[in-house]
């Protein structure tokens, strides 16, 4: 399977083009270096030395760990990669019209001196890191993600991340943190519908018609299987940790919002290609 991944990861990085002025190594190759050592596990370095490939797939000359790190602080190099994401979810086809948003911690230790993480809410209690927030549908294709620090609060987060999905889905599911009346109206703004528990389980009197709405939904046996269905975002976290390459916790070498970033796009990425090679072998 492994094999079969990294040749859909092949095809998506054929759609990478160009190479900034006076750099000797492409967008390409600096993102085909960083999968591999996604891919295996490993930290940039070990990605950049010949020994640690295949002999099918090496490259004639790769880069050095430094010039790796230097270039994905590119804005524009990290654009072409999560362009790269969404090309493998065009690939996927059409998921239907339903999608599930949740915030995933990526806890580190308590000790690290990271500057760019925070503490903030984790699973059952406290925790110290970043936090990725995405948005998945019902094939457990993972259709947007962004990744913050813990702090930052989930409904503040969805409000961006909202606005990525594709025009296909109209539905979007989560659980209570997410029952927001600011939100409710960004995401109707979008043209679509958002549904959550709510809060206490009442809506006040001056609340708006969304929520009001929710409330009679909620009572129906319809609107509790609708939310029955937000735990498939769960069962593609945890799908995405039991395949061989999946996300298995931040490593030590990920930290920085940046590598963070870095990481959890090569692992989402190798996620989708694993749906790609699925498909195909259906």
């Amino acid at each position: 399977m492994e094999g079969q991944v990294w040749v859909i990861l092949e095809r998506l990085l054929s759609c990478v083009d160009g190479k900034p002025r006076r750099c000797r190594y492409s967008d390409r190759e600096i993102l085909r270096v960083i999968l591999w050592a996604v891919l295996h596990d490993r930290p940039m370095v070990w990605a950049c030395r010949s020994e640690h490939w295949r002999e099918r797939w090496c490259p004639e000359s790769l880069p050095d760990p430094s010039t790796v790190s230097r270039r994905w602080r590119r804005l524009d190099l990290q654009t072409k990669a999560y362009a790269m994401h969404e090309a493998s979810v065009r690939w996927l086809g059409p998921g239907g019209r339903y999608a599930a948003i949740d915030g995933r911690p990526l806890p580190i230790g308590g000790c690290s001196k990271d500057p760019d993480a925070r503490c903030g809410r984790a699973a059952r209690g406290m925790g110290k890191g970043y936090k990725m927030y995405t948005l998945i549908d019902m094939r457990h294709a993972i259709l947007a993600y962004i990744v913050r620090p813990m702090n930052e609060a989930e409904q503040t987060v969805a409000l961006t991340l909202v606005r990525n999905l594709p025009d296909t889905v109209t539905r979007i599911v989560g659980d209570g943190v997410y029952d927001s009346v600011k939100l409710h109206r960004a995401v109707e703004a979008t043209g679509r519908k958002l549904y959550t528990p709510l809060r206490e389980n009442r809506v006040g009197r001056r609340q708006q018609e969304r929520r009001l709405q929710l409330l009679r939904l909620l009572k129906r046996s319809v609107g509790k299987r609708l939310l029955e269905s937000r735990n498939d975002i769960e069962r593609t976290y945890g799908q995405t940790s039991t395949i061989a390459f999946g996300f298995k916790g931040l490593p030590s070498w990920a930290r920085r919002r940046r590598r963070v970033f870095r990481w959890m796009w090569g692992k989402n990425l190798l996620h989708q290609a694993w749906l790609l090679a699925k498909k195909r072998a259906a």
